[in-house]
């Protein structure tokens, strides 16, 4: 397995690592996934927080080995555009342990810390809508720079270029996003349906499958 290859696989299992850790959020009695601030939050444990965002941190470790594989497929077929572009991904990648944390573990630790202060529902749901507003520019920017790779995937997929087929655009959040709905009517109800909400977070990963593919056609190529 070559070092580009290598590293590819390390950028999907960060996007595991980071479905996990959405799981740990959303994947409890009575959590709706849909909702930033939930009122279930006050008999979620806190070290599934703690977790969560351990297990972003992490993931983030390992999705720049695969945008490093990534990068590197980009420039061989795309001109200093495109690399831009993806240059313009990493940052974004980057910055996802920082927007995992942000939009995922920060509401309920908010809240519980408001809760276990003394205040009531209502505060802690005031507190935690404050920090969103506050938070929210932030996460944007990083989401919009993170799905530059996507931009720059899709064009290297669909224009032909990368050698593969066009189906390919599926092994990304496209096809992670379609699961989670499928997910969400099949499950809906059981301990196990809220996990539709990580599907996003796994489809971040998935973009680096790509990268494996094309490398391991450049090293195999019968």
């Amino acid at each position: 397995m070559s070092k580009n290859e290598r590293n590819a696989i390390l950028g999907v299992i960060g996007g595991v690592l980071f479905m996990t850790g959405d799981c740990l959020l959303y994947v409890f009695p009575g959590r709706d996934p849909a909702a930033d601030i939930d009122p279930v939050f006050a008999s979620m444990p806190v070290w599934r927080f703690m977790l969560s965002a351990l297990l972003g941190l992490i993931g983030m470790a390992f999705m720049l080995f695969g945008f490093q594989s990534l990068y590197s497929m980009t420039k061989n077929v795309c001109g200093r555009v495109m690399q831009c572009l993806m240059i313009i991904g990493g940052f974004g990648v980057a910055g996802t342990a920082l927007a995992h944390f942000n939009l995922g573990s920060l509401m309920p630790f908010i809240y519980k810390a408001v809760l276990l202060s003394g205040g009531d529902e209502v505060l802690a749901e005031n507190a935690c809508a404050i920090v969103a507003d506050w938070a929210m520019p932030l996460d944007l920017l990083i989401i919009i720079a993170l799905y530059m790779q996507f931009v720059v995937l899709a064009y290297m997929v669909l224009s032909g270029k990368s050698g593969l087929g066009r189906w390919f655009i599926l092994i990304s959040p496209i096809g992670a996003v379609a699961l989670g709905v499928i997910w969400s009517l099949v499950f809906k109800g059981t301990a196990i349906g809220g996990a539709w909400g990580s599907c996003e977070s796994l489809g971040e990963g998935l973009m680096y499958l790509t990268a494996f593919y094309y490398w391991r056609r450049i090293s195999h190529p019968n």
